[in-house]
């Protein structure tokens, strides 16, 4: 999931865990595991499905209730994610893979909340990142751009495109960040990126590639629709004409799931 092998090293792995589940019905790391792939996907209804029976079958697993959680974000229900997200950690307080749970929190604008999720993970690039995308939306730039020189220079991870557009904004350095980040979202096979890379260059003054990929996002299932309206990193989209059109279409993606939810409750 994190190399560069990409959809074929992708299938094997997904391969490699359907082959632990059947040999271990009970193995909820595996289960988890293919759920959040299915999300990553934007197949969020049925993996909704899933991950709503593992919680009923299993609601003292801390993992069983990330799962959960990690489908509602995709969904757009923030609120919801949050509370899986509050479960998932007081069963399990040192799990650091719990970490992304900050994305909820952190599109909801509670950046204390958020970086008890992030802490879990202290020391990798994951935290670095997510801590400097955090001081950005509170306009802390200093620490924002110390924060992410802890990370490495991976597209993806948005080093250069952040330390580029702090200081000065709108250089040729920062345009040419935010094109190899954009082509980098585009590439994965997680539709989560083209959200948070397009709300980070949002914030970087790159508003054509932000809509983009706000856009591309929400054609692929990631409902953002809460998130749009609450994310520090947008506020220079929210008075665009731009953003109108995203926010409607990102309401549409979140009645979908909605919709397809209620026709086949768990």
């Amino acid at each position: 999931a994190y190399g560069d092998g990409g959809e074929l090293m992708l299938k094997r792995s997904d391969a490699a865990t359907e082959r632990a589940l059947a040999l271990d019905p009970n193995l909820i790391s595996a289960s988890a595991w293919l759920i959040a792939r299915q999300t990553d996907t934007g197949d969020t209804a049925h993996a909704y499905a899933q991950a709503a029976a593992l919680v009923k079958r299993r609601p003292a697993s801390a993992m069983a209730h990330f799962a959960l959680a990690y489908v509602l974000r995709y969904a757009g229900l923030l609120d919801d994610a949050a509370r899986e997200c509050d479960s998932a950690l007081a069963l399990d307080r040192g799990n650091y893979q719990l970490r992304s749970c900050s994305g909820p929190f952190v599109q909801l604008g509670q950046t204390q909340r958020a970086m008890d999720f992030v802490r879990l993970d202290a020391g990798s690039e994951y935290a670095a990142m997510q801590t400097a995308a955090i001081l950005l939306g509170q306009g802390k730039l200093a620490e924002a751009r110390q924060a992410a020189q802890k990370a490495s220079p991976s597209p993806l991870n948005g080093r250069d495109l952040i330390q580029s557009c702090i200081d000065p904004p709108h250089s040729p350095q920062c345009d040419q960040a935010a094109q190899k980040i954009e082509a980098a979202a585009l590439a994965g096979a997680d539709i989560e990126p083209l959200y948070s890379v397009g709300a980070l260059l949002s914030y970087c003054g790159q508003k054509d590639a932000s809509v983009r990929l706000l856009k591309r996002a929400v054609e692929k299932n990631y409902c953002a629709y809460t998130a749009l309206q609450t994310d520090p990193l947008l506020v220079k989209l929210r008075g665009t004409p731009e953003f109108g059109e995203l926010l409607s279409s990102a309401k549409a993606c979140q009645n979908r799931f909605l919709a397809e939810r209620d026709r086949n409750p768990h």
